[in-house]
């Protein structure tokens, strides 16, 4: 009673007080002291910075945890009674015992994992430590700075996905899979993988929910993208460098793009955090299963433009941001003809009677640079757009103009049939057919 008179603990703060007649004392020892432990933000004491409960409290003297008590909101303070000696204290906030494993007095080390059970996610997790020295009949207080030790994915999007794509997702590894008692960081195989949605422009895949993730546990990590079509799964990956660091929030932006395959720009930000970082990197396909070269025009023997097997860029596959919508190898393999289809496309509402030269000046302003020579699709080439449209995302009431040998025709997806055309809407979307060869 003399101690807590000392303390004078105010009236609005409430204590918790944990008299552990479990722990062992040896013999003659008599707990004669009280050590008062409080927790407060690390860094920065502006409003947002907060503390992240429950937070547990293991109290070590050596090897031997002592007591393991949990502090379940701001404002309470633990007061344990030990014997005199030398002790360290640890904290590890953000990790209830519903969605964390937490190791008992009985069985802490300071190396034990505080891991998430099984279908759980990291918190925000938060840790502290302090030494402190308690004298016979001592009353001593000790409050610990908590500092966060994850990361924050808040958003990632990625724009001008071919629209053949079916799923997307993005990859972070490796990871560190959990933190000690002791603080440190343990286990370096893990990686979190996040499934984006299509947006309604069919082509944009966003993902909005907020993650907690252990920093990298090596450098370089690696952000990897995959793009599924229903010919198969093409990846691309990005090596960062320091980029990616626990206290910050991350959003990561990428678009792909004809040229390189996929570029993405990232932005960390911290908002009573770390500050504020911007980061932005490029990868294109080398070494991944994407076709890779450049056009350098419709025709190009100087550099490779197969993939990396070898093999020419099939029907259905996305090459240099296009569709392909027909592709022919050559007898000796050597070299292939793909007909490109734009990721473009243009509206005829009201004009769709016309000319079959406006039909193909309308056709080439709607391609995209690094080919020439775009034209309107023949009819053999919009019926493969009406075989692929469902992979495509066009609905199936879209109708399409097309050069039936110097005529204009439109055709609908939903039927294929072919009729003249009126003043309803249509869609121009341009094709152009190039050469590509091994090296």
């Amino acid at each position: 009673m003399s101690i807590l008179a000392v303390l004078g603990l105010t009236a609005c703060e409430k204590t918790l007080d944990v008299a552990d007649d479990g722990m062992s004392q040896g013999i003659g020892q008599v707990k004669n002291s009280l050590l008062q432990v409080r927790t407060r933000a690390s860094g920065s004491v502006s409003e947002g910075a907060t503390v992240a409960y429950p937070v547990t409290v293991y109290v070590f003297q050596g090897n031997e945890c002592r007591a393991a008590q949990i502090i379940g909101d701001e404002g309470q303070t633990l007061n344990i009674e030990l014997t005199e000696g030398a002790y360290m204290v640890y904290a590890v906030g953000g990790a209830s015992a519903e969605d964390y494993v937490l190791p008992s007095a009985a069985d802490a080390l300071t190396t034990s994992a505080i891991m998430p059970r099984e279908g759980k996610g990291h918190g925000d997790l938060m840790t502290a430590k302090a030494s402190v020295t308690l004298e016979d009949g001592e009353a001593n207080t000790v409050t610990l700075g908590m500092e966060r030790r994850v990361m924050m994915l808040q958003n990632v999007v990625l724009r001008k996905i071919p629209m053949a794509a079916t799923a997307v997702s993005l990859t972070i590894s490796p990871l560190w899979q959990s933190v000690t008692v002791g603080g440190n960081y343990s286990g370096t195989d893990g990686a979190y993988a996040l499934n984006l949605e299509k947006q309604g422009d069919g082509r944009t895949w966003q993902s909005a929910t907020t993650a907690f993730l252990l920093p990298p546990s090596s450098s370089p990590a690696s952000i990897t993208v995959r793009i599924t079509t229903a010919t198969g799964t093409r990846s691309y990956t990005y090596q960062t460098s320091d980029e990616l660091e626990e206290d910050y929030k991350i959003n990561i932006e990428g678009t792909y793009t004809e040229a390189v395959g996929v570029t993405l720009s990232g932005t960390i930000e911290g908002t009573e955090w770390k500050g504020e970082r911007t980061i932005r990197f490029d990868f294109d396909e080398s070494g991944s299963s994407a076709a890779s070269g450049t056009a350098g025009g419709n025709s190009d023997d100087s550099n490779p433009s197969t993939a990396g097997d070898g093999s020419f860029p099939q029907a259905g596959d996305t090459y240099q941001n296009c569709y392909v919508l027909a592709s022919q190898i050559a007898d000796d393999g050597e070299s292939a003809e793909l007909t490109l289809l734009s990721p473009n496309e243009r509206s005829s509402v009201g004009n769709t009677m016309m000319a079959i030269d406006v039909l193909q000046d309308l056709a080439a302003g709607a391609g995209i640079d690094g080919f020439s020579d775009w034209r309107a699709m023949t009819r053999g080439e919009v019926s493969l757009l009406q075989a692929a449209h469902a992979d495509l995302g066009i609905e199936d009431n879209a109708c399409y103009l097309f050069d039936d040998s110097g005529t204009v025709k439109q055709m609908r997806m939903l039927n294929a049939n072919v009729s003249n055309p009126n003043n309803n809407a249509a869609y121009i979307r341009p094709v152009v057919t190039i050469s590509i060869s091994k090296e």
